[in-house]
């Protein structure tokens, strides 16, 4: 919508936009972690040490989400939305191979067949019968895809290393003080990235007011990120990022719904055939069946057949969502 105001071009700084961005979620996690921080046995302040390898860490994925942020902006520019959504549904698939590689995360083979289909199911979803073809140069088009498919593999990467230090390092220390650890490197590195950007000390501070106050949703974009980076946190905690991409998935379905009770959308035939293939992408990858398939696997890699074990799972346990670590491993 603000592209659309700003005629065809985003009507304020990225840059900007990123930098607040973060800004905010450091002051809400930190305000967040003093006010629990009288009840926690553990605040994470006993081990930590500022100048050490594990504090370094979050500077990695906090330097590729400022990138990749700053490239969701530049793909924005150059492609229409429907092409844009068609596009960026490609990244849960790297994340499911990086969280396999990475953090031993297994998944059974339905389970990888449901994420090809909700990549599948999201894309056709976007899809417009009149999606404007011709109204973008074929070399903007281009390019576009080719940064939202690369923004798309760094996408997973940092999503796995971020689970990984919320997951395995330090696991004691609370949420927040995790956060407040690698928001304090997004902060530092889209500082340096937005003053390059600018003329001179004023102009940058021109154009955070610019952002903030004054460009059409410009401050709304701001706490929407702020709130949905903060939530995603939580979900890496508590699940994975497979689930959170399924979480997405669902969103936006319900906001369609939501829309069409509300300002009487009509989805079209694309739609509901997409939100169909989701709802079966849903069902493979989270059915009680994958226990039984992930048994299967475990027992064919220990060498024996699935009929020599002596016993199943006496009582498959139905949830997607894994005691420790993100996922059976």
């Amino acid at each position: 919508a603000a592209k659309a105001r700003g005629g065809g071009k985003i009507p304020y700084d990225t840059s900007a936009a990123v930098l607040l961005t973060e800004a905010l979620k450091l002051g809400i996690a930190l305000c967040t972690w003093l006010w629990q921080r009288k009840s926690l046995n553990y605040t994470g302040l006993e081990s930590f040490q500022l100048v050490s390898w594990p504090t370094a860490a979050y500077a990695v994925p906090a330097t590729f989400f400022i990138v990749q942020n700053n490239l969701v902006f530049l793909a924005l520019s150059l492609l229409d939305p429907p092409t844009f959504q068609l596009w960026a549904c490609f990244k849960i698939i790297p994340v499911g191979v990086l969280a396999r590689l990475m953090l031993g995360q297994r998944r059974s083979s339905v389970q990888w067949v449901s994420l090809l289909l909700l990549s599948l199911g999201m894309g056709v979803t976007t899809t417009k019968q009149d999606s404007g073809a011709g109204t973008k140069a074929a070399a903007s088009v281009a390019l576009g895809i080719s940064v939202l498919l690369g923004n798309g593999c760094l996408s997973a990467l940092s999503s796995v290393l971020n689970e990984w230090l919320i997951k395995v390092q330090d696991p004691r220390a609370p949420l927040m003080f995790k956060n407040m650890q690698i928001y304090s490197w997004g902060v530092l590195t889209a500082a340096a990235y937005s003053l390059s950007r600018s003329d001179s000390a004023a102009s940058w501070v021109a154009s955070m007011q610019h952002t903030l106050f004054t460009a059409p949703l410009g401050g709304l974009i701001v706490l929407n990120n702020a709130a949905v980076g903060l939530c995603v946190s939580a979900v890496l905690k508590y699940a994975d990022n497979l689930t959170k991409g399924f979480s997405t998935s669902a969103s936006v379905l319900l906001a369609s719904v939501a829309s069409s009770v509300a300002f009487g959308f009509v989805p079209s035939r694309a739609f509901l055939l997409g939100a169909a293939v989701v709802c079966i992408a849903f069902y493979l990858y989270f059915g009680a069946h994958n226990a039984v398939l992930l048994q299967h696997d475990e027992e064919a890699e220990r060498g024996r057949s699935p009929s020599e074990s002596s016993t199943l799972l006496a009582a498959p346990d139905p949830s997607p969502f894994p005691s420790r670590g993100g996922a059976r491993v």
